[in-house]
């Protein structure tokens, strides 16, 4: 028997909401099928089935808010569901010429995989057909997620198909993924949801005519307890610097019709980017002891969104540049808004940006979004009265406020890298030199 989990669709993520069912008991179900909507802490996302068979029971019902990895469901594969029995022929009835023997097609046979279910598989994935990789779905993209070169791995699976047991045994053997994304067969522990932070302080008791009172959407819930589980694990310290942007705002529209709609928040990313490259010591991790080097620069934009704050992810971000930065985040942020950001773009940011500066902010001090280090609060360029030399001006001043990860950020490199920020700001045709 196949059991479907509840996977686990972020690195953040600890239990999943089951939106809806898009089957029922009894339907039958081939690869690829659409079982059901999930909404995780970021999103709401199709989830796949990976095998072919009849769906036996629904353990969990939609609205249902589900542990990562425990079964929601299960299905018949095909080589456990019964063989029709053939209807005897009249006994006056002649005995039919036997047809002729037609080779089978190359199409999927069941295989025993090492739990004990059965997954289909075609014959020439069984063969290893040259040029060929046989990967599940899911793996492929698991794969993608986790920059995991699909070519030099040897697959566990049915005819040597590579699945997800095989790219997690590849980055870190996370047995807890491997049981939420293949639904292996046998009897896995049941997952428990970890206890609430708001457990630490006593409930508050309203009556009705206080206040009106409902059920938080579940992605307020996990993003309330992201931000108190990132507050009580992690180390903050703090560190502001104003920044003249006096000389960026009055050219704004030169950078709007030169780079293809670009904005303030475009520039603030680009000198982000290129004050990680001038200092690759804040684009690290800490995590249980390991010390994570990220290879590209992963930039994490926060957007507000109906139902709660989402970071959307714009990947290997030191690659592009101002127009391509234009082009690839404006869309980014509208998929964010309407919850349809896949797993790529929502994991691993190695520097986040907040930005209220369209708010009329003077300072605020964000939470670390995980696994960023760092994350960065841009607040409004207000008119400010600046000091130069042994004259008073008014300036357009940005206050840039970093939320730092104490276990592997120490003071003199995030301030390194305020500095490299605050002077690409200050002199735009620096920080656009080669666009």
């Amino acid at each position: 028997m196949y059991r479907v989990t509840m996977p686990k669709l972020s690195d953040s993520m600890k239990t999943g909401q089951i939106v809806e069912w898009k089957v029922k008991e009894g339907d039958r179900v081939s690869e690829g099928d659409t079982l059901a909507e999930i909404e995780s802490d970021k999103a709401t996302l199709d989830l796949e089935c990976f095998t072919h068979g009849v769906v036996t029971k629904l353990l969990r019902a939609n609205g249902d808010e589900v542990p990562c990895g425990e079964a929601i469901a299960t299905i018949a594969t095909e080589a456990e569901a019964p063989a029709p029995t053939p209807k005897a022929p009249p006994a006056e009835a002649p005995k039919p010429e036997a047809p002729p023997l037609v080779p089978r097609p190359a199409s999927r046979v069941p295989r025993e995989d090492k739990a004990g279910s059965f997954s289909p598989v075609t014959r020439d994935a069984a063969r290893g057909t040259p040029g060929r990789i046989a990967i599940s779905p899911y793996a492929r993209a698991l794969a993608q997620q986790k920059g995991v070169d699909i070519a030099s791995l040897k697959g566990t699976g049915p005819g040597g198909r590579i699945v997800a047991a095989d790219i997690e045994g590849g980055t870190a053997g996370l047995t807890s993924r491997v049981l939420s994304a293949q639904g292996t067969a046998g009897q896995a522990s049941r997952a428990t949801v970890p206890p609430s932070p708001d457990e630490e302080l006593p409930p508050i008791v309203v009556t009705p005519d206080e206040a009106d009172v409902e059920d938080a959407p579940y992605r307020l819930r996990t993003q309330a307890r992201i931000v108190t589980a990132s507050k009580h694990v992690i180390p903050h310290f703090y560190m502001t610097r104003g920044a003249d942007v006096t000389e960026l705002l009055a050219r704004k529209d030169e950078w709007k019709e030169r780079f293809g709609g670009a904005t303030v928040t475009h520039l603030v990313m680009l000198a982000a980017v290129k004050a990680i490259q001038a200092n690759p010591l804040v684009n690290r991790s800490y995590d249980r002891g390991r010390i994570i080097k990220w290879r590209g620069v992963h930039l994490g934009i926060a957007v507000d969104t109906d139902q709660g704050l989402t970071v959307a992810v714009l990947r290997d971000a030191q690659a592009l540049s101002l127009k391509e930065l234009v082009e690839r985040s404006k869309p980014l942020v509208e998929k964010a808004r309407s919850g349809k950001l896949t797993a790529e773009e929502r994991s691993h940011p190695t520097l986040t940006i907040t930005n209220l500066g369209m708010h009329d902010v003077e300072h605020f001090e964000p939470i670390i979004n995980p696994p960023s280090a760092i994350t960065l609060g841009v607040a409004s360029a207000l008119p400010t009265p600046v000091v130069r030399g042994e004259a008073i001006y008014i300036a357009k001043l940005m206050r840039l406020t970093l939320s730092c990860d104490h276990r592997i950020i120490e003071g003199v490199a995030a301030a390194r890298f305020l500095k490299s920020l605050k002077d690409l700001l200050e002199a735009p045709d620096t920080l656009l030199a080669g666009q």
